[in-house]
């Protein structure tokens, strides 16, 4: 994808900024060779489709999983405040409460998490990265989201399995594929 611009379907692009290891303008993080080339520290913008859903959303869909619902290659921790049908805040959650999904969300071939705080790292080596999602930035984040739709449990309100659509997200790589991690000391 040199050109920068979308093929068709539920791609997430990634922009460096002040990126060591250039993953090339637009690159897409499902494709493997290119998720590759991140590194824990790596700060991006993300641009395209993913879902939102946390721990509630994953114990629904694990009971009793639904055809076609997970289709992002990226699950983002959240439950965002909606006012009269508009985000208006969307941090992400403590990514730790969802570590027991981890392994069911790599087999139905999520490639990149993004969420705040510590995660287990060790499942996702060479499976997956995690983003960091700035906390305490709800607002900031809401204003990044273009567009949403609810695609599965509307019942569980916030919780509810959400597609959404974003422009220039900004997110740090905290584990990449290799297990380097910003949090080990």
């Amino acid at each position: 994808m040199k050109d920068g611009k979308s093929r068709t379907g539920n791609r997430i692009f990634l922009h460096p900024v002040g990126h060591k290891h250039p993953v090339g303008q637009a690159s897409h993080p499902q494709e493997l060779e290119e998720l590759k080339q991140l590194r824990a520290g790596d700060f991006v913008l993300l641009s395209g489709k993913f879902i939102s859903a946390r721990d509630r959303t994953f114990r629904k869909f694990f009971s009793k999983p639904q055809a076609g619902v997970l289709k992002s290659r990226a699950v983002y921790y959240c439950g965002p405040v909606i006012r009269k049908g508009r985000i208006v805040s969307a941090g992400p959650t403590t990514s730790s409460r969802m570590d027991w999904a981890i392994p069911d969300l790599l087999s139905y071939g999520v490639t990149v998490f993004i969420g705040k705080g510590v995660i287990g790292a060790g499942v996702m080596k060479r499976k997956a990265v995690y983003l960091e999602a700035p906390g305490g930035c709800g607002a900031l984040v809401a204003s990044k989201i273009k567009s949403f739709k609810i695609i599965s449990y509307p019942e569980l309100g916030p919780q509810a399995m959400m597609e959404f659509e974003v422009k220039n997200f900004p997110a740090l790589v905290g584990i990449d594929w290799y297990g380097g991690s910003i949090y080990k000391r």
